[in-house]
């Protein structure tokens, strides 16, 4: 299963707009700009998504639906999972992606959750994964999703993107 671990693109401060719940904050206009550019990278690089994966937060979902409005059909399906909101249980995510079937998923979700999930999945404690926002991570898992399963072959920031 090929992964790529994308963080939210730049969303708006607790306060503005009278936003008074994190899990609330709406993409700016550059977080939505940012996730277009994710999403036509991606494409143009000719990489194939069956599924994103979503947290629940507006932010996540927004960065997500930004992605996909510029992708080349057939469409990835968006789900929405708890596990990739912040303090998500990893070994559960996991478990969720192994029974998807597929072979290409983006998840997108929140610092430092994704950078510990990256460690995670290289096998490293120590390792620290820094995402930019709208910063993308590519990592091989042949063998599905595990602790030390993976391999990471891109961290990409949204400058290098485009």
């Amino acid at each position: 299963m090929e992964l790529f671990l994308i963080r939210h693109a730049d969303a708006l401060a607790l306060g503005e707009r009278g936003i008074t719940h994190d899990e609330d904050r709406p993409l700016s206009e550059r977080g939505e700009t940012q996730a277009r550019v994710v999403g036509g990278s991606l494409r143009r690089r000719g990489i194939h998504l069956d599924r994103i994966v979503t947290s629940p937060l507006l932010r996540a979902r927004q960065t997500a639906e930004e992605i996909v409005r510029v992708w080349s059909p057939p469409l990835p399906e968006i789900h929405v999972s708890p596990e990739l909101a912040p303090k998500g249980r990893r070994k559960k995510l996991s478990r969720f992606l192994r029974g998807l079937g597929v072979e290409s998923v983006a998840l997108v979700g929140h610092q430092p959750d994704l950078g510990e999930l990256t460690a995670w999945l290289i096998g490293s404690r120590k390792a620290q994964v820094d995402f930019a926002k709208a910063g993308v991570a590519q990592i091989a898992c042949p063998d599905g999703p595990g602790k030390g399963l993976g391999t990471l072959l891109l961290l990409l920031t949204p400058d290098w993107l485009g």
